[in-house]
C-alpha cells in the first residue's frame, strides 16, 4: 500500500522558500535548478515561491511568488543602528502589527500547498540577518506548514554560522518539524550536531545547483583566442567593513595577480556573484588597476557584470579556469567542467573543494598573498590535462546523487 501511495502521490502545488530575487546569482541559479527538477518530475504541479522579492522571481522564473518577510530589510547598509529605545518602539508599533498581518496572509497561501521546500543555499544561518531575519522567516513558514499538514522539506541546505541563541532555537525547532532534511555538505550536518540537533536520519547530498539542466550551458563567442581566467571578486564588507585593511590587501593581491596573468598572456574576466554587493567592488578594482597602469581594456580585461543567471553562465563558459571567493561562482564553473581555485572564508568553500577532490587548489582568504595565488595557479596550469576528466567524472556522480535525492522526496512526503 505504501509503495503504491508513493508512486501515485502527485502534489498539486509545490512551494519554495529562500532568499530569492535579491540579486544573488548563486541563489537564483539554485532556484532555477530546483524549478527544473521539480517540473521534470511533477509537470502538472503549480509552483510558487516565498521569497525576498516576488516581482523579480515572477519575472525571471515565471512562477507565482509572495513575500516571505513582513518587512523588507534589503541589503545591509553602512548607516548606524538606531538606539535601543527606538528599536523597541519600532518593533512594538510597526513590526508586530505587520507580522501579525503577514502570518495571516501567508497562512492562506501555505494551506493551498502540498509540499514546501526550503531550497538549497546557505539560508540556515543568521550571520547576515540576525534572529529576526532568515531564522524567524524559516520558523514562520515551518510552523504554518505543520499547522496546515503541508510536507516540509529542507533540500540540500547549507548551515551556519548560527550565532544568536534565539536563532539556534528558531532554526532547530524548524528543522525538527521537517519530513525530509538533507545538507549540501558534511560540515553543515556536523555544525547542527555541535549545537545539539540530532541528524541521525538526515543525509548529505551535493548542492542542488549541480542539478542545473545542461540546456542552460550555452557558450558565447570569444572576442579573441587569448586564454581567459575568470576572477570572481567578492564584497569583503559582508564580514568586515569596506575600506578595512583586509579588504584593501585583498584587492591589492588581486591587482598584482592580474598584472602577472597579463605578463603570461592571459586575459581576465571579472565575475560577480551578487549584484547588490559585488558590482561596486568591480568598479573599485578597475580604478585600482588604472591607477597602477595595469591594462583594463579588452581583451586583456573584461568587466561586464552579469545581470542574470544566463549571463553569468555564459561568462563563466568563456573562461579556461575560474578563481573566486564566491561559492556559487565555483559551482557554476564546475558544472561547465572548468578547473577552479577556491578562495575560502567559509566552511562551505572548504567542503566544496575538498569533496570535489580539489583541496590542493583551496586558499584561505585571510592567508591570500600574491606569491601564494601565483604558486597555486601555476600548479593548476600543470594539472589541466588531469583535472578536466576528473571534474567531468565527479559531476556525473553529483548528478546521480541528486537524481536519487529527488526520487526520495515522494517517500518523504507520504511517509
Amino acid at each position: 500500500m505504501r509503495d503504491r501511495s508513493v508512486k501515485s502521490w502527485k502534489p498539486k502545488t509545490i512551494g519554495f522558500y529562500g532568499n530569492f530575487g535579491a540579486g544573488n546569482l548563486g541563489n537564483e541559479c539554485t532556484l532555477q535548478a530546483v524549478i527544473e527538477q521539480t517540473r521534470r518530475r511533477w509537470p502538472d504541479a503549480q509552483l510558487l515561491c516565498f521569497c525576498t522579492n516576488p516581482q523579480d522571481v515572477q519575472m525571471h522564473h515565471n512562477i507565482a511568488a509572495v513575500p516571505s518577510e513582513a518587512v523588507y530589510r534589503g541589503p545591509a547598509s553602512g548607516l548606524s543602528r538606531p538606539g535601543r529605545l527606538a528599536r523597541l518602539f519600532r518593533i512594538a508599533f510597526r513590526r508586530v502589527p505587520l507580522e501579525l498581518a503577514h502570518w495571516i496572509k501567508t497562512l492562506r497561501v501555505v494551506r493551498r500547498t502540498d509540499m514546501l521546500i526550503v531550497a538549497g543555499t546557505g539560508i540556515v544561518a543568521d550571520y547576515l540577518s540576525g534572529p529576526l531575519g532568515w531564522p524567524f522567516d524559516i520558523f514562520k513558514l515551518s510552523t504554518l506548514a505543520t499547522l496546515c499538514r503541508v510536507r516540509l522539506v529542507f533540500l540540500s541546505v547549507g548551515v551556519g554560522p548560527i550565532q544568536h541563541p534565539l536563532s539556534r532555537w528558531l532554526l532547530k525547532t524548524s528543522l525538527a518539524l521537517a519530513h525530509h532534511r538533507s545538507y549540501r555538505d558534511e560540515a553543515s550536518r556536523q555544525y547542527l550536531e555541535k549545537i545539539g540537533f540530532n541528524t541521525d536520519r538526515d543525509i548529505v547530498c551535493p548542492d542542488v545547483a549541480f542539478g542545473l539542466s545542461q540546456n542552460n550551458l550555452v557558450l558565447g563567442a570569444r572576442a579573441s583566442k587569448r586564454p581567459v581566467i575568470g576572477l570572481g571578486l567578492k564584497d569583503y564588507g559582508a564580514t568586515e567593513p569596506l575600506g578595512s585593511r583586509a579588504s584593501q590587501d585583498y584587492l591589492d593581491t588581486m591587482a598584482v595577480f592580474v598584472s602577472w596573468l597579463h605578463e603570461r598572456g592571459y586575459g581576465v574576466r571579472l565575475i560577480i556573484g551578487d549584484m547588490q554587493y559585488d558590482t561596486s567592488v568591480i568598479r573599485e578594482f578597475v580604478n585600482l588597476l588604472k591607477n597602477r597602469n595595469i591594462l583594463t581594456e579588452g581583451p586583456w580585461l573584461i568587466a561586464e557584470p552579469a545581470q542574470s543567471v544566463e549571463e553569468l553562465l555564459r561568462q563563466l563558459g568563456e573562461t579556461d579556469a575560474v578563481i573566486s571567493a564566491r561559492y556559487h561562482n565555483l559551482v557554476m564553473a564546475l558544472i561547465q567542467n572548468k578547473p577552479v581555485i577556491a578562495l575560502s572564508d567559509h566552511a562551505k568553500l572548504d567542503s566544496l573543494a575538498t569533496d570535489f577532490g580539489l583541496a590542493r587548489y583551496l586558499v584561505p582568504l585571510r592567508e591570500l598573498r600574491p606569491e601564494t595565488l601565483i604558486g597555486i595557479f601555476s600548479q593548476l596550469e600543470n594539472d589541466l590535462d588531469r583535472l578536466r576528466p576528473h571534474i567531468k567524472a565527479e559531476l556525473q556522480k553529483y548528478r546521480q546523487a541528486l537524481d536519487a535525492l529527488y526520487a526520495a522526496l515522494p517517500a518523504s512526503a507520504v511517509g
